[in-house]
């Protein structure tokens, strides 16, 4: 369980919904997916170093935007099972990597974009290489759910990875 307390509106918080047993090594992976989770929840060690009771700080907004992540993450590991089952685990694998390479490109390329951006940038990525995989197999677009979920939390150009 996350204790997160909202720096906003002075409240604590308890988040369970998350893979794992342990919520500092769940953070320390899912940051290798998403760097910007590091910025979103700020954590906060107890006087005694005592990892198991690590608590976290964000803002509501924050805290949102690492829920979306996560809820989007959830997406794309269901997506990325079907394209396995599909092809195969290794091309799975290969839409990730290549998802990253744009990630960084885009970075490269866009020196002004946030870290939140460029992890919204690296879902949009997947999910079109998904899309153009899974239309096969009669599998919907899943670009316009994605947009629609972030479409207050980031600008239209980022939103559609226009820029």
């Amino acid at each position: 369980m996350l204790d997160v307390y909202l720096t906003d509106v002075q409240k604590k918080v308890q988040f369970k919904d998350y893979p794992g047993e342990h919520p500092v090594k769940f953070i320390l992976n899912f940051k290798k997916i998403f760097p910007s989770i590091m910025e979103l929840l700020l954590p906060v060690l107890p006087n005694d170093e005592n990892l198991d009771e690590m608590t976290w700080e964000s803002t509501t907004e924050d805290f949102e935007l690492f829920k979306l992540l996560l809820t989007g993450w959830g997406v794309i590991e269901l997506r990325l099972s079907a394209i396995s089952k599909f092809k195969n685990k290794n091309y799975a694998d290969q839409l990730v990597k290549t998802a990253q390479q744009k990630r960084k490109a885009f970075a490269k390329t866009n020196k002004k974009l946030k870290t939140v951006e460029l992890d919204y940038l690296f879902m949009h990525e997947i999910h079109a290489l998904l899309d153009a995989e899974l239309v096969e197999i009669g599998e919907k677009f899943y670009l316009p759910i994605l947009r629609d979920l972030w479409k207050n939390k980031v600008s239209q150009s980022i939103l559609n990875a226009k820029f």
